[in-house]
């Protein structure tokens, strides 16, 4: 049975603007935890625990989700889940959008995630050639063959077909930088921000 770990409101250090669920930076001991509130009782919650247990089976790189619930003293809030970030200090996400726009100044970053005829196969393989693929930390049970940052997204795209997830656009996949991003620079590629969709 799965550990549900329990957050008092008033600790959270920070709030995460990204995406369009409420989420909250904690302090776990020294790890900042992300965690990203349920708020319309779909089951997103259990559905990314179980994503994440299927990545570890399968080997893809991905955060580690545990449930959680959120307290304000003795009265309960909401329930959702946890993940330790996936990009301490000094590294910081790249989005898809950002990359896609460094790659091409014309591409429309900012009207919106879903739709955006020039989020295309193309241009998402394009951006994928600047990335490296995560370092050997995070592929250590990455199946035989999975060699570039392609590889490895290719994957993500196989999971989301698998848990029937919809819910990818230009704003949920992304590189880890180190310092500056400048294009030809060395990036790693991580992708999984939200396997939310789980379908029986």
């Amino acid at each position: 049975m799965s550990q549900i770990y329990h957050f008092e409101i008033s600790d959270r250090t920070a709030l995460e603007p990204l995406g369009s669920k409420q989420k909250f930076w904690f302090l776990l001991g020294p790890r900042r935890t992300l965690f990203k509130v349920e708020t319309r009782d779909t089951g997103e919650d259990w559905a990314e625990k179980i994503a994440s247990k299927l990545c570890h089976i399968i080997g893809l790189p991905h955060v580690d989700y545990e449930l959680a619930d959120l307290y304000e003293g003795d009265t309960f809030l909401n329930r959702g889940v946890i993940c330790e970030t996936c990009t301490p200090p000094p590294f910081s996400l790249i989005l898809g959008n950002q990359l896609l726009l460094k790659l091409d100044p014309a591409y429309p970053a900012k009207q919106g995630r879903y739709k955006e005829s020039k989020h295309t196969v193309d241009a998402t393989c394009n951006a994928l050639k600047h990335l490296a693929r995560p370092n050997d930390g995070w592929m250590a049970d990455a199946p035989s063959g999975m060699e570039t940052s392609l590889d490895v997204f290719v994957g993500y795209i196989m999971l989301d077909a698998w848990i029937a997830n919809q819910d990818r656009h230009h704003e949920n996949w992304a590189g880890i930088q180190r310092g500056l991003f400048t294009v030809g620079s060395h990036i790693r590629s991580w992708s999984r921000f939200s396997e939310k969709s789980f379908r029986c």
